[in-house]
């Protein structure tokens, strides 16, 4: 699986010309979660998953991931952990 997007603190700061102190993502099924710490080029707003765009399948319409989990061991990190996906919309505070 090959998937590609954007360096989510990247698009923050050519959005808003800064990185907000929260947002507010709510996906699909309504769950709504704000978050902060956006100041870390370790977050990526995947858009495609091998060659093709995010389907809710595919948990998108857009996720974001990790794309690096540093020293963490990946077979002891849970099934999307850290991810937040199906994103409907995101809101900056």
């Amino acid at each position: 699986m090959v998937v590609t997007g954007l360096v989510f603190r990247e698009l923050l700061v050519e959005q808003f010309g800064a990185l907000p102190e929260q947002l507010t993502f709510t996906a699909w099924d309504d769950y709504v979660v704000t978050l902060g710490g956006w100041d870390d080029p370790n977050w990526i707003l995947v858009t495609h998953q091998d060659g093709e765009p995010l389907g809710v399948r595919e948990r998108g319409p857009v996720r974001l991931v990790e794309r690096d989990y540093g020293d963490r061991d990946p077979d002891s990190l849970r099934n999307f952990n850290d991810w937040v996906w199906m994103i409907r919309e995101i809101e900056a505070h």
